[in-house]
């Protein structure tokens, strides 16, 4: 039968080896307050993450959130043995809780981390690294961990199962078994799935690749919304260029957009994107660039031609819903004021 006691005596001692006081947490409060002051324990989460506890979403709250430097966001959910709730309903309220994430978007997100007393999070992420978490918010890229005292076979099963089947996101397991001694505590941390999401990570990671207008526009999922990029391909092209820069602009499959600089300035307006359906969209710049061209008034009218604020967060707007001689006149002034 497997023992799983802790045994501690001081170092040189002849004294008995002694269990520790207690190997058990207070409760699931415990477990969460340990990992969110120190969330580096989470697999795949670096030095310069920051966490908050029991960020509210329409789904409950999560009981830790953890955003990376680079944008990427893990969902953490704490569990003692002795909670007795079925394991395979606890991933299931994490993928509600991620879920709830992506419909709430990014400004639901900044305003939920703010009233938590989370971390600056354009300070910690920059322009370029606050634009890939919005992206991983839309496109529900979000990492999942359940944290607990013990794995048993079950989680392993699901944990396993969850990385087969869902390319985009990593499912771990954390194990952090507890003892406190006097005025000493002790962590032993195991894990569970990490080899497999960064070996699966790996694989995206070589195989991700930048579109090329040819790729981006065929990978498209109807003819109307190809004959719609073409059209825009028709009128950039007509654009005399003022600029030392090309008109388009490939961002990274399968995430990234086609930017339109449309006179080959250093700045576009917008750019081409795709949704979770492969449908044409259009994604606002005015929070995209630098501090100097952040809600920038050049990109007032666009934004409200496209229903939304130049001074909040952009979001995705489905190109065959648009007026596109409108918008097109619109961009033109758009990229000529923000690039003056």
């Amino acid at each position: 039968m497997e023992n799983h006691s802790i045994l501690v005596r001081t170092i040189n001692s002849t004294e008995q080896w002694r269990e520790p006081e207690t190997q058990d947490y207070v409760n699931e409060d415990h477990l969460q307050k340990l990992l969110a002051d120190d969330p580096t324990r989470i697999p795949g989460v670096t030095a310069e993450s920051k966490a908050v506890r029991e960020l509210q979403t329409s789904a409950g709250p999560i009981d830790i959130c953890v955003v990376g430097p680079d944008g990427s966001i893990t969902v953490v959910e704490c569990k003692l043995k002795k909670n007795q709730e079925p394991r395979r309903m606890v991933l299931g309220q994490m993928i509600d809780y991620a879920s709830s994430l992506r419909e709430g978007g990014i400004k639901t997100f900044v305003h939920s981390w703010q009233k938590r007393g989370g971390y600056d999070l354009k300070e910690l992420l920059g322009d370029e690294g606050f634009e890939v978490l919005e992206r991983n918010l839309q496109t529900g890229v979000i990492n999942l961990c359940l944290a607990v005292d013990r794995i048993d076979k079950d989680i392993q099963r699901l944990v396993e199962y969850e990385n087969l089947t869902s390319p985009n996101i990593a499912v771990t397991a954390l194990q952090l078994r507890y003892a406190k001694f006097g005025d000493i505590e002790i962590l032993i941390p195991e894990t569970f799935g990490d080899e497999i999401a960064a070996t699966k990570n790996r694989s995206s990671n070589q195989a991700k690749t930048s579109w090329t207008w040819e790729t981006f526009v065929n990978s498209l999922s109807t003819n109307s919304d190809q004959e719609l990029a073409r059209e825009l391909k028709r009128r950039i092209d007509a654009v005399p260029s003022t600029g030392k820069f090309d008109k388009l602009w490939c961002g990274a499959q399968p995430n990234g957009g086609i930017y339109f600089q449309i006179h080959g300035e250093n700045y576009s307006p917008f750019q081409l994107w795709q949704d979770i359906d492969s449908h044409l969209c259009i994604f606002g710049h005015w929070q995209v660039w630098r501090n100097d061209l952040r809600n920038h008034d050049g990109f007032a009218e666009l934004a409200k031609f496209l229903g939304q604020s130049h001074t909040e967060g952009p979001k995705a707007t489905l190109v065959s819903k648009l007026d596109i001689d409108k918008f097109w006149d619109i961009a033109i002034e758009c990229d000529i004021k923000i690039n003056s």
